[in-house]
């Protein structure tokens, strides 16, 4: 169900392109005994969302990754769908499922001491709907993305590390219609984002809390349409928590990840979020 609203809510997320998620599911499982060159993981995570208007929209749904490792390369993809579901004065304004865009990367580490490890990563995404954003809520971009990442740790004592990490991404320009079946040429601009952590682990534990920044900047729009900048282009700060568990099935490396993370918009104040929740759970196998 969908009930037509302007101005327009240029609103939407991606997991795909969510880099705490990315960061923290690449990491080896069982590190001395990950002898495997294929992780295949599956994810569930529930989304909240509050604007400022007084606007709620959830996301709730599952991503699935696959990682092929032969040192010092690497190569992921990413895929994910989820159920949108938006309320405005206590009125579902829009309710329906979309897929996310498939997100391939690929990667070369570099080891700079015992301590330090170092990836450089290329980044392509590819749509797998039109641009839903100038029409209601939406979950996947739904255009071209073409990124460069640079991340790492730094191995503090045998259990602690430093996580850190940026990187680029590029959204080519796509036409799209908006509730009206106007037809506009779009895109989000660009995205940069920045990441600083911290892990620890013992036996089969482990937990892991930072923190992210997003820029989103770039956004443009022919023919221009008011208020599009303001509605697309975005400062969003983020804190995370995980635990995880590593384990052995059969000789198979295995681990459960369960974060929850709290983040919002510095700005625009009138159209972001006042408040953002994540949690998720994931499983993923070695082998």
């Amino acid at each position: 169900m969908c009930i037509s609203m302007y101005p327009l809510p240029l609103s939407g997320i991606s997991m795909v392109y969510n880099f705490r998620i990315s960061q923290i599911t690449k990491q080896p499982i069982l590190d001395s005994q990950s002898t495997g060159k294929n992780t295949l993981m599956g994810l569930i995570f529930d989304q909240f969302q509050k604007k400022y208007t007084g606007t709620h929209q959830n996301f709730a749904g599952g991503l699935v990754s696959y990682i092929y490792e032969t040192e010092p390369y690497y190569v992921r993809a990413d895929f994910a769908a989820s159920h949108i579901k938006e309320k405005s004065d206590e009125v579902t304004t829009f309710s329906g499922a979309a897929t996310d865009d498939i997100l391939f990367t690929f990667g070369r580490n570099f080891t700079q001491s015992p301590q330090s490890l170092m990836t450089l990563s290329g980044l392509f995404g590819i749509p797998t709907h039109n641009i839903t954003t100038l029409r209601h809520v939406s979950f996947g971009y739904g255009q071209i993305g073409l990124g460069i990442q640079f991340d790492g740790s730094y191995e503090l004592q045998a259990s602690n590390a430093l996580l850190y990490g940026t990187r680029y991404i590029y959204f080519v320009p796509r036409k799209t219609t908006d509730s009206l079946s106007d037809i506009y040429t779009f895109t989000i601009g660009n995205i940069i984002d920045l990441l600083l952590g911290y892990k620890h682990t013992w036996q089969k534990h482990g937990l892991e809390f930072g923190y992210t920044a997003r820029f989103d900047f770039g956004a443009n729009i022919k023919p221009h349409l008011d208020d599009i900048v303001e509605k697309t282009n975005y400062i969003k700060d983020s804190f995370y928590f995980v635990y995880k568990y590593k384990f052995l099935i059969k000789n198979r490396p295995n681990r459960l990840l369960f974060n929850i993370a709290y983040g919002f918009d510095q700005n625009p104040k009138i159209y972001s979020n006042k408040y953002i929740i994540t949690i998720w759970g994931s499983w993923g196998v070695n082998f």
